[in-house]
């Protein structure tokens, strides 16, 4: 089956004559196999993420060990630190698109790439910000 959308099955009127949406769980379940075969592919072939889910793990286990954290300081700190990952993978798919385009080296396909590269790390800088402001405030009450 396709992986493109039927625009005649897809598309319907809702209330007020507004478009709307009409996936079926079978759209569902194709998405969610794309979903699994892209996780699969990132995982055994690009280091970068495999290293980015490694830190993310590793952060959970110590957001979640830190005493004196509330609830929400450790959501925020676990997201934060899932957030480089996403980039990552969003970088993944700007350098496969370049790649798939074509090899040859233009300004622009390096630009691109440079701009995904920058997308990790402002993920991870804004990781280490949240990190850093909750870390301070526990080390505050802690510590008194």
């Amino acid at each position: 089956p396709s992986q493109h959308l039927d625009a005649s099955r897809a598309v319907g009127q809702g209330p007020h004559g507004a478009l709307r949406m009409n996936p079926d769980i079978g759209d569902l379940v194709g998405k969610a196999g794309n979903s699994l075969n892209g996780f699969r592919a990132v995982w055994t072939g690009e280091w970068a993420v495999r290293a980015d889910l490694i830190v993310f793990a590793v952060g959970t286990v110590v957001a979640c060990v830190i005493p004196g954290l509330s609830w929400c300081e450790r959501a925020v700190m676990i997201y934060a630190i899932f957030t480089p990952v996403l980039a990552e993978l969003a970088n993944t798919a700007i350098e496969k698109t370049v790649d798939r385009i074509s090899m040859e080296r233009h300004p622009l396909s390096g630009l691109a790439k440079d701009i995904g590269s920058a997308l990790v790390c402002a993920a991870f800088f804004g990781a280490g910000i949240c990190w850093f402001v909750i870390l301070l405030g526990w080390a505050l009450r802690t510590f008194r």
